[in-house]
């Protein structure tokens, strides 16, 4: 073999080897996810979630949830900027029943579900002060659930039912003019869907 014949052999193996390493990097199947919060998270849903943001619980890092006994493999979080581009919306109700009418605005619980990715039968939906509830996620659905940040044009704080609140369109829908407060659930930081 001449040396014209041994380089043109070398570089068509670098070639190839060069072809073959693009050709798996291509064929990785890539994981979908949401976009990475750039502020302070205020909303975590976990559980059976296609388009996570973060990992798994770490006990170093995730006191809260650690301290409130929450594990997850993965999740989606949600910061007030990320939150109040979802499906803005604006809804009217009397919270608590039968009490004065307010103005509520926030995403849709369907648009934070969808943003996440999240799949499941049901939502176990967690306050700040550990209260938790578990209801169907297509109950939830077919009642507009509405994650609100804002409650008459004021953000909702720590303290004031913030900052985000599970409500109703009650005033808005006859069909949940009767509806009592018991998954009106406020301070809420995760979801867990299953």
């Amino acid at each position: 073999m001449t040396g014209s014949a041994i380089r043109h052999s070398i570089a068509g193996l670098v070639v190839t080897i060069a072809l073959i390493g693009m050709a798996i990097t291509v064929y990785q199947p890539h994981r979908v996810r949401a976009d990475e919060p750039k502020g302070a998270v205020l909303l975590t849903v976990a559980g059976d979630v296609s388009k996570p943001n973060r990992g798994p619980f770490d006990p170093e890092t995730d006191k809260f949830f650690g301290h409130n006994d929450l594990d997850f493999k993965a999740a989606t979080g949600f910061d007030l900027e990320t939150l109040a581009r979802l499906d803005p919306v604006r809804i009217t109700a009397d919270f608590p029943k039968d009490g004065p009418v307010h103005t509520f605005e926030g995403p849709s619980l369907a648009a934070v579900l969808e943003a996440a990715g999240a799949k499941g039968e049901i939502a176990r939906l967690v306050a700040l002060d550990g209260y938790a509830i578990e209801v169907p996620v297509k109950d939830l659905l077919r009642k507009g659930a509405v994650l609100a940040m804002k409650r008459d044009g004021q953000p909702l704080g720590i303290g004031d039912f913030g900052p985000l609140q599970l409500v109703f369109p009650r005033a808005d829908r006859e069909d949940l003019a009767e509806m009592n407060d018991d998954n009106w659930i406020w301070s809420v930081f995760l979801i867990d869907v299953k």
